[in-house]
């Protein structure tokens, strides 16, 4: 069974809309990392500024404010440094769960029609610490294309910058910095899948990462044509999003409307369609049933 990309998007848009709970991991994601990045947060900055804190109780002004924040903050700056990395590990943690959960998800939904979320706990547990190492291996890899923008910081001087004193070094570190965006861009498009690769095939971070850029390889105009559509979406929802912001009236219902939609429909849908693509083009079993409306569709799956 082939499916091209329309294809693809129409009938993960039907797998969604029949499997709504595949937006549960994403909320829990967003309430969860909320919730630990609160209370760690609150009682780390107890812990590190202690009785610190009682000095803030006669600030009354702004002014005022900074003069006495300021000196506290860098009294204590390894302590919050390492406050910020054990809060951003745990997210990341939390993250790796619930987006192997999710994706757990997805592929039964694709594989069978119908999802459950005993599978996100499955696949969540399952893939935790592969999906976690496989998040920090990108992140590492995509860290690497700062090498673009050390040529130019190492001809300008930054206290100088804005007074525009090393016009030269700083038209090569804006060049550099350009093109790291567009490395990460490239990135994103090259490793898309790995993430999908990872959980439908059990691989670990190393595995996952050249198993997309092999999927890339053989498939790379599919790769390409769902990520323009899906920056597409993102871009007219930007544009609704701005349209929205400007009405006195609805701009604090849209506002509510936006954040859900960001949550539990762009999410669940982008995820469902890489899933769908990389099942379809791996030949992994796919359910049908949202086909009936393509008989011969239908009979090409019954053949195979």
């Amino acid at each position: 069974m082939v499916e091209d990309i329309g294809k693809i998007i129409n009938n993960g848009f039907g797998t969604f809309t029949k499997n709504l709970n595949i937006s549960v991991p994403f909320i829990l994601n967003v309430i969860v990392s909320i919730i630990i990045a609160g209370i760690i947060g609150f009682f780390g900055l107890l812990i590190v500024f202690g009785s610190s804190l009682s000095s803030l109780e006669s600030v009354n002004t702004p002014e005022a404010l900074s003069l006495v924040l300021l000196p506290l903050i860098m009294q204590h700056i390894i302590e919050i440094v390492i406050l910020i990395s054990i809060v951003f590990v745990l997210i990341f943690f939390i993250q790796a769960y619930f987006t192997a959960g999710a994706i757990g998800m997805a592929i039964e939904a694709t594989g069978s029609g119908r999802s459950s979320l005993s599978t996100m706990n499955n696949a969540g547990r399952k893939n935790l610490l592969n999906m976690f190492l496989a998040e920090i291996l990108f992140s590492l890899i995509s860290l690497a294309g700062i090498v673009f923008i050390v040529p130019g910081a190492m001809k300008i001087d930054f206290s100088q910058i804005m007074d525009s004193k090393s016009p030269e070094g700083a038209a090569l570190f804006i060049a550099g910095l350009i093109l790291w965006v567009l490395y990460i861009i490239v990135l994103s498009i090259v490793l898309v899948i790995f993430r999908y690769a990872l959980v439908a095939e059990n691989l670990g971070p190393i595995e996952s990462i050249t198993a997309s850029f092999e999927f890339f390889k053989k498939h790379k105009g599919d790769v390409i044509l769902l990520f323009v559509f899906l920056i597409a979406i993102s871009f007219v929802f930007f544009i609704i999003d701005q349209i929205m912001g400007v009405l006195p009236i609805i701009s604090i219902l849209w506002s509510i409307i936006s954040f859900l939609i960001s949550i539990i429909v762009i999410p669940p849908l982008t995820t469902i369609w890489w899933v769908r693509l990389y099942m379809i083009r791996t030949d992994k079993k796919i359910y049908f049933d949202d086909l009936l409306a393509h008989p011969n569709d239908l009979e090409a799956s019954r053949i195979q």
